[in-house]
């Protein structure tokens, strides 16, 4: 026989875990038997699986050890009650000399604990992360929204503060637009400043726009209507004020119309108008 072939087929190992049948057991016992650098590589593989059992040990809390070392107690009992009351079976005795493996003894009891303690161990500790990941992950997303509803009533107390100053000063009108729809109380108002030209409009009371509309603002000079751009939807129904972009140093009134999105050359439904 080829030992180091036969060494390296890991039949050794499964022999030893017992995971082989009955009438292979047998042949690697008498294989054993035969050549005794077998039984030394065999001790070698036990000493080696319970160095690496000691290697990676954690110590199980205190409550789960009673519970490791009653489930193994109860298991030997059940396994001692299954073997009384197994027929016995006359078996052949080999005229080869049997290598017979040792009794269990206390180190594959310690090992067999320590391997069921540290994966048990192990499970509750990735329980125990992946409830403290969920709930990291919870709160992360409450502190967002409680930055994002800071940054908007930021956003609203600057507003608030600068309607304050601009409603100061003198040089800049507050042109109220009041609803041209007839049932539906709507407003929306314009900070201007004529000599700078700089406006600022607020769409206070307007709804919501439907879906694929927007709103757009207009300055009416000698009678004819010009459009100051299209207006954010989400600006609708708040405080929020906007500062226009176009320089108006001219007009006799303003506007609002609803328009289809990305708005219209001429206005088509006046929704708020205000004059100067």
């Amino acid at each position: 026989m080829n030992t180091k072939e036969y060494i390296e087929s890991g039949i050794l190992e499964a022999y030893l875990l017992d995971t082989l049948s009955e009438e292979e057991r047998e042949q690697v016992a008498t294989n054993i038997a035969l050549y005794p650098e077998l039984a030394k590589e065999l001790q070698e593989i036990e000493n080696t699986m319970f160095r690496y059992a000691e290697s990676f040990a954690v110590t199980p809390p205190p409550a789960l050890q009673d519970k490791i070392w009653n489930e193994i107690s109860n298991n030997a009992v059940n396994a001692g009650k299954a073997a009384d009351s197994a027929p016995k079976v006359n078996k052949t005795i080999p005229l080869q000399p049997q290598y017979r493996k040792p009794a269990i003894d206390w180190r594959y009891a310690a090992m067999i604990a320590i391997l069921i303690g540290s994966l048990a161990l192990n499970y509750i500790l990735w329980n125990q992360g992946r409830q403290d990941k969920q709930e990291t992950t919870a709160l992360n997303e409450q502190m967002g929204k409680l930055q994002a509803d800071q940054q908007q009533l930021a956003s609203l107390l600057s507003d608030y503060r600068s309607a304050k100053v601009m409603m100061a000063d003198t040089g800049v009108q507050t042109i109220v637009m009041h609803t041209m729809q007839s049932g539906h109380p709507m407003a929306a108002t314009l900070y201007w400043s004529k000599g700078s030209g700089d406006a600022y409009v607020a769409m206070d009371a307007l709804p919501m726009p439907p879906k694929g509309m927007q709103y757009q603002l207009w300055v009416i000079q000698k009678g004819k209507p010009v459009s100051m751009g299209t207006l954010p939807n989400d600006m609708a129904n708040t405080p929020v004020m906007q500062k226009i972009a176009m320089q108006v140093t001219t007009g006799e009134a303003f506007a609002i119309s609803l328009e289809k999105q990305g708005g219209n050359p001429t206005p088509t439904n006046v929704y708020v108008l205000g004059k100067a």
